[in-house]
């Protein structure tokens, strides 16, 4: 099924807003979640952490554009500064979805998850 979808929101919570602290400790703390993935997945650590400026928020509207059965990505895990390309077929496929606009690609749903062996799922 393809079209436009609505994103259901999950309910509010009522929590005091974070101090910059806070917000820096759990950066601090993703960081470091992510450095550990990053690891597990190319075998090796990363050569460096770089900031990107990008919406983190999928929008509340998006344009349904139909499952996602697999992804082909270029990696040098394992091998360093060697890429090769990998073909995963997921097993119980996700939904591809653009902003409304068609200049932003999303997944949603699917059950994957990324571990030393891959892409699982």
């Amino acid at each position: 099924m393809t079209g436009i979808r609505r994103i259901k929101r999950l309910g509010r919570c009522n929590h005091s807003l974070p101090t910059a602290s806070t917000n820096l400790s759990h950066l601090n703390q993703d960081i470091d979640q992510g450095k550990t993935l990053y690891h597990t997945f190319n075998h090796f650590q990363a050569a460096q952490t770089i900031t990107v400026k990008q919406s983190r928020l999928i929008p509340p509207v998006v344009v349904d554009l139909g499952e996602l059965v697999g992804i082909i990505y270029r990696s040098d895990k394992g091998q360093p500064g060697q890429p090769q390309a990998y073909i995963h077929f997921m097993q119980d496929p996700p939904r591809l979805v653009s902003n409304v606009e068609g200049t932003q690609l999303y997944i949603v749903g699917g059950s994957y998850r990324v571990t030393h062996r891959g892409i699982e799922g």
